[in-house]
């Protein structure tokens, strides 16, 4: 390399570097206001298994922040989360136990000198929302509204009552009106927005789920179950799962459950109506032990009729799982067929024809599984993802 080239090379590293840090000293004055799904709090995560899974990135995106505020739906027992937090996040809670409904209206002056002060909101789901669009209408503040899945479609694909469905179909055009940016965690809920709501495409961004890959990795020590099939996620109808246990009742094979969900006890009552010996539920677990019960299965399955963007199937990937997924809308954005997963229809038979195939071929398995983790390390980390967040928030 010449002399020439040198200075060029490292005139182009300086030049790549001094805006991002240019871009982070100006982040470091400002603050963030998190508002959490209606009725959730950091106690209902805890409850739920999934506490450090959605702190992760906010701990991360402090790191770059001056402050970040939780709006909890919780009481004063949110306190005992605290120290589970970075040092520069404080929770705000429903201090006079007001009720989910009415603090979602009242909480925006309930909280007022805090939301006054800061510089962004953004909500965790579009449920609760309007709790953030009363607080932008107050203050004037940028306004971020995230959905992981399509509300209004998924109550419609679910025949929910009316009522819910009349509720979202009010809520979602006036949301996305009054945002700033949309963030949707999946391709297709981008595209269905867009066009069900005529949003101009450059207010709506995709920033998909994130999982820790320090946490969610695999392991050196954990030896594999044969032939053991593990699935994690809601027990409800959308999951097919009873297609899925059809798939596995006659394999030499066992299928492990974890999670629960309205689906459960109809779910039990197949397995032992039908005296399936080979089907075990396992409950809620916390999702700290979700790595050592993945890295003990051979495979992680998710037969889904849709989805959003499913953590539990980035997880099992980022442990290096091979998974199998049903080829619908926010399975097949992340499988790529035979490379880093394996793709199969939603129906039993075709379930039972990829486990099989994939349980009987040990380099097929292991190539998916190095494919799986690559994917996930390049592109779902949580720190690619607070990077993506950080620069979403500098360009309001």
């Amino acid at each position: 390399m010449t002399m020439a080239q040198m200075i060029n090379l490292i005139i182009r590293i300086l030049q790549s570097i001094i805006p991002e840090r240019k871009m982070d000293d100006n982040m470091r004055a400002k603050t963030l206001v998190l508002f959490l799904t209606a009725g959730m709090s950091l106690d209902a995560w805890h409850k739920g298994g999934m506490l450090t899974r959605e702190i992760a990135i906010y701990n991360e995106l402090a790191r770059h922040l001056n402050k970040v505020y939780l709006l909890s739906y919780g009481d004063e027992t949110e306190l005992q989360y605290k120290e589970l937090l970075a040092d520069n996040i404080e929770i705000m809670f429903d201090k006079n136990s007001i009720g989910t409904l009415m603090y979602s209206f009242l909480a925006p002056f309930i909280h007022r000198r805090a939301l006054k002060g800061a510089d962004f909101f953004k909500t965790n789901q579009m449920v609760g929302s309007w709790t953030a669009v009363i607080a932008k209408i107050m203050f004037k503040k940028k306004l971020i509204v995230r959905q992981g899945f399509p509300w209004l479609l998924t109550l419609q694909e679910k025949k929910e009552r009316k009522v819910k469905i009349l509720i979202a179909s009010l809520i979602e055009p006036i949301a996305y009106k009054v945002a700033d940016k949309i963030v949707v965690t999946s391709r297709h809920t981008r595209e269905y927005v867009i066009e069900k709501y005529g949003l101009n495409p450059e207010r709506a961004v995709i920033i998909p789920n994130y999982v820790d890959t320090d946490v969610f990795k695999p392991s050196e020590t954990t030896g594999k179950e044969k032939n053991r099939i593990i699935f994690i996620g809601r027990l409800d109808m959308e999951k097919n799962l009873v297609n899925l246990i059809d798939a596995v009742k006659t394999l030499d094979a066992e299928l492990v459950l974890i999670g629960e969900g309205p689906y459960e006890d109809i779910l039990k009552t197949k397995v032992e109506s039908e005296r399936i010996d080979n089907v075990s539920f396992q409950g809620v677990i916390p999702n700290e032990r979700l790595p050592l019960e993945l890295n003990r299965s051979e495979i992680f399955v998710i037969v889904s009729i849709y989805e959003g963007n499913p953590k539990t199937l980035l997880e099992a990937m980022a442990c290096g799982l091979p998974v199998i997924g049903t080829d619908v809308r926010g399975i097949k954005e992340v499988i790529n067929h035979k490379k880093n997963g394996y793709l199969c229809d939603t129906s039993a038979e075709s379930m039972k024809e990829a486990i099989t195939d994939v349980l009987e071929n040990d380099e097929l398995r292991e190539r998916m599984g190095r494919c799986a983790r690559k994917t996930i390390v390049e592109h779902y980390s949580v720190k690619s993802l607070a990077a993506k967040e950080l620069s979403l928030l500098a360009a309001l």
